[in-house]
């Protein structure tokens, strides 16, 4: 029997939408393997300890850094890799060549597939562009396929890193639809935890803090609204700040009126619960941006979305399901935000358009299921080549 490495770039237990690809990468391991024993999760660290919601029947878990170029621990992953007859590996975020890359493929793995939730590269042209494709063309040790999760971060591949395109395949992220999901009784959950007025719709935004991401866009947009629109009815939720973060942003809190509107609620364990009392989610990063599963978490519990024009991102809405604004413009922001909050009717339609988007394209079965199609093709034009 054969055995199946899922390895990671991060530490374990890493949160967020990375913590969400572990469940979905057991469930392609479990298929290919057909018994969790022949499973194995490898991370760069384990400092971060194992993920709660993972079963405890999963006890393959190993610190694996894909980076190290030392001797020894080259020697150890292949002789781990050989001795566990592992032969798929199923990588997050792997890029086009590492020094453990080799050990891997000494040791016995014949099928190398990396799973991305990120742009892998910028947008090159040129010679730089011609340097990158000859580079990829020579390597011979790196993952075999490379999925994304939007056309912008396929782009990114090709005409970025020189990736060629047959080797890029698209698999939308999943996410738990029923964990997810609207609840009337729960309408006001946000509001008692974290002391919001009954009368004001939450906006939230659930990221990290990176300055990309936009959190200082969705701060002008709230001033804007407040001060320009005179939309008072309105709260902005910002949450995954750790401490020390908020005050990144206290040139833009300054104004009483706007920190009054403005509650950081960083690391929530409940964040299902607090979507189902919101009226509109927002993303505003200002670079690059891929599918990020918070798009999906909002949709499917019945919000509207407000979006950044960034390619990736853009993807996460349809005219039915939400509303795109332009990249860093605050004001276009609020403006749009400001139409949202005016026509309830307009939410609640493009809130269930965006159920039914995420329901049929976005489960997590979904998601486990095209990544085990990318491994069958693969692996039969591996046999029909050889």
């Amino acid at each position: 029997m054969t055995g199946m490495m899922v390895l990671f770039h991060c530490e374990s237990n890493p949160g967020y939408a990375a913590s969400s690809h572990e469940h979905t990468f057991l469930e392609v391991a479990k298929h290919f393997t057909g018994d969790i024993r022949q499973v194995h999760f490898a991370y760069a660290s384990l400092d971060g300890g194992l993920t709660p919601s993972l079963p405890p029947s999963l006890t393959n878990v190993i610190q694996l850094n894909p980076r190290c170029s030392e001797v020894g621990q080259l020697k150890w992953i292949e002789e781990y890799v050989r001795s566990h007859n592992i032969t798929r590996v199923l990588g997050f975020d792997q890029p086009v060549s590492l020094p453990a890359y080799r050990a891997l493929r000494k040791g016995g793995v014949k099928t190398f597939v990396s799973y991305w939730g990120a742009p892998i590269s910028s947008l090159n042209r040129g010679v730089k562009l011609l340097l990158k494709r000859l580079e990829v063309s020579l390597l011979r040790l790196g993952p075999d396929h490379y999925i994304f999760q939007s056309e912008g971060m396929r782009e990114t591949a090709v005409n970025g890193r020189g990736i060629p395109f047959p080797k890029c395949s698209i698999v939308k992220t999943g996410i738990d639809t029923e964990k997810y999901a609207p609840d009337p009784a729960k309408s006001t959950y946000a509001h008692d935890q974290l002391d919001i007025p009954y009368n004001r719709k939450i906006v939230i935004f659930s990221g990290h803090m990176e300055r990309r991401k936009g959190v200082h866009i969705i701060l002008q947009a709230a001033k804007a609204l407040l001060q320009d629109l005179h939309q008072h009815n309105v709260h902005f939720l910002i949450l995954g700040n750790r401490p020390g973060e908020k005050e990144v942003f206290s040139s833009y809190l300054k104004d009483t009126e706007v920190n009054n509107h403005v509650t950081f609620g960083g690391y929530r364990d409940d964040l299902p619960c607090i979507l189902k009392s919101c009226a509109i989610g927002m993303i505003a990063s200002t670079e690059w941006d891929s599918f990020p599963m918070s798009s999906l978490e909002m949709a499917a519990t019945e919000l509207p979305l407000l979006v950044s024009d960034l390619p990736g991102l853009n993807e996460t809405i349809t005219n039915e399901t939400g509303l795109s604004f332009t990249v860093s413009d605050y004001s276009d922001a609020a403006n749009k935000l400001s139409q949202l909050l005016s026509n309830p009717e307009l939410r609640i339609q493009m809130g269930k358009k965006g159920r039914e988007r995420v329901i049929k394209h976005y489960s997590r079965a979904a998601q486990a299921n095209a990544i085990i199609r990318v491994f069958d093709t693969l692996e039969h034009s591996m046999v029909q080549q050889a």
